[in-house]
Parts: C-alpha cells; sequence; structure tokens
C-alpha cells in the first residue's frame, strides 16, 4: 500500500513576504518566483507533513470556502512542483 504524496519544499529556497504574495528564490536554479496570495498559502503548506488533500482542504479553510478547490489545489501544486519549487 503506497501513502499519498507528502509535498515538501525544494532545498536552497529564501521566501520574502511582499505586500500580494512571496517572492521565492531559488539559489540552485538562479531564479526568482513570484507567489500569488494563495500559492503562497500553498507553498507554506509544503512542508512534508501534510498530503494534496489536506492542503486542499487547509485552503478552504483558510479562505472559509464551502469545498476544497481541488482543481486549483492541484493546478498551483503543479505549477510549483514544474518549477521545481516544491519537490
Amino acid at each position: 500500500m503506497t501513502s499519498e504524496p507528502r509535498p515538501v519544499r525544494a532545498e536552497g529556497l529564501e521566501a520574502h513576504e511582499v505586500d500580494d504574495g512571496l517572492v521565492v528564490y531559488h539559489s540552485d536554479t538562479d531564479r526568482v518566483h513570484y507567489l500569488n496570495p494563495t500559492a503562497a498559502v500553498v507553498f507554506e503548506l509544503c512542508t512534508g507533513d501534510h498530503t494534496d488533500r489536506d492542503i486542499e482542504r487547509l485552503v478552504a479553510e483558510a479562505w472559509d470556502l464551502a469545498d476544497p478547490p481541488h482543481a486549483e489545489v492541484q493546478a498551483c501544486l503543479e505549477q510549483l512542483r514544474s518549477e521545481g519549487v516544491v519537490v
């Protein structure tokens, strides 16, 4: 039986809060990533402690949504993973 993946932030990141999200510098790639407020919350929850479904539920709680935003969180996680910011 396999367990659900638990996203975790990549090594070598520096995150700085800005008025409308986070700016993340990835030293391994020398790239800067701008995360809007929703992506910033998803990123912050990528600690290795939460599954994708946990993150969806926690985002719903953060924004007082009736249902977890499955498609939106999955798209965000996919983008963070493709950029190498989350593994």
